[in-house]
């Protein structure tokens, strides 16, 4: 990341803690982080995917087909409702 645009995130992200204290803060941060972790795997992935060749990906495909189709999970139980009532 620039150093400019770091200064400027670390800048706003004091302003969040003084305005709406440290939860939000981390909240934020948490969201940015994941952001930009979700976007360099993204990036691997379409890399290592172009990387391969195409003899790799037909093995691959081949090998998945012979397996089995994988058991679906069970299905939860639906959850009760219970109607509370106002004492008057």
């Amino acid at each position: 990341m620039k150093k400019k645009t770091r200064r400027k995130l670390s800048k706003q992200l004091n302003k969040l803690i003084k305005l709406h204290g440290a939860e939000m803060a981390l909240a934020l941060v948490t969201g940015i982080v994941s952001a930009l972790a979700a976007d360099r795997k993204s990036k691997a992935d379409k890399k290592q995917k172009s990387a391969g060749s195409g003899s790799t990906a037909k093995a691959e495909k081949a090998a998945k087909a012979g397996k089995p189709a994988k058991a679906e999970k069970a299905a939860k139980p639906p959850v009760k409702v219970v109607a509370v009532r106002k004492r008057a």
